[in-house]
């Protein structure tokens, strides 16, 4: 089976949302659906997080997400199986239809006629065009989960407008920067400052220059050749002042260059997938 969510990402999110009644949820039959997932996998706090990525979606975009749903569903879908080809179809679909059960489970806690009668549908609709064995049997397993009547109206009202609120200068303020930003806050990798300014915690609690610079390379679409970034220009000065450091794209290149990828690259990859 396979592991995506490192045990220190798991730690970091059982944590952080111990209180939070959907992920209570996840809890109650996350394991056991884990397990029913053979190949694949699925722990009940990486279900959690996919779930969230999904629900923020929709805060953002209202009545705007409905002709995104299925573009969502095969964007999961064709990333699941990126992360093993072995896999069968039928097990990603499941996967990711237990993401999709959890998002309207939590919908449906909604007061609001939009979310809770019109979304919920078609969020249920595309799961069946995408069906796998067994898919209604699942359902009904995460649609039996109780959750707080209004909890999605607690959550669209502490959904910020601007993701996590963030503020970014205008040269690197883009839809890919708050995004990642936010997910790195989310798991204590990064925080925001007193100043406005940012302060990279590194992925073990211990601040690197090199870690920062690999996420950051990342973000703002660097790739690394022999002759130098084939991607977009790096935004080193702004960076720089930003996050109180130096030199970070010359910090870049040497975790490229290094003979053999560091331990901690793997776990800044999983942010990205």
């Amino acid at each position: 089976m396979n592991q995506r969510f490192q045990n220190a990402e798991i730690k970091l999110v059982s944590k952080q949302y111990a209180e939070n009644e959907l992920y209570k949820a996840v809890n109650t039959i996350g394991l056991q659906l884990e397990n029913e997932l053979k190949e694949f996998g699925l722990c009940p706090e990486e279900c959690f997080m996919e779930t969230l990525e999904l629900l923020s979606e929709i805060a953002d975009k209202g009545e705007e997400i409905l002709p995104e749903i299925e573009n969502f569903w095969l964007r999961k879908e064709n990333e699941y199986r990126r992360y093993d080809r072995q896999v069968s179809v039928d097990e990603i679909r499941k996967s990711v239809g237990i993401v999709f059960g959890f998002a309207i489970l939590a919908i449906d806690s909604s007061r609001h006629r939009f979310y809770r009668y019109t979304l919920s549908e078609q969020l249920t609709m595309v799961v069946a065009n995408h069906k796998w064995d067994g898919w209604q049997a699942t359902l009904g397993q995460i649609f039996s989960v109780p959750l707080p009547d209004g909890w999605f109206d607690s959550f669209l009202n502490e959904v910020p407008e601007d993701e996590y609120q963030l503020k970014l200068p205008k040269e690197l303020d883009t839809h890919k920067a708050k995004t990642y930003f936010s997910k790195a806050i989310q798991l204590q990798y990064l925080e925001v400052t007193d100043d406005g300014k940012y302060r990279w915690k590194g992925t073990d609690n211990k601040a690197n220059t090199s870690e920062l610079a690999y996420f950051l390379g990342k973000v703002y679409n660097y790739k690394h050749t022999i002759n130098g970034n084939a991607g977009e220009s790096f935004p080193e000065d702004s960076l720089n002042e930003l996050f109180g450091v130096k030199r970070l794209y010359s910090s870049l290149v040497q975790v490229y260059n290094a003979k053999k990828p560091q331990r901690w690259r793997s776990i800044i990859d999983n942010l990205f997938e």
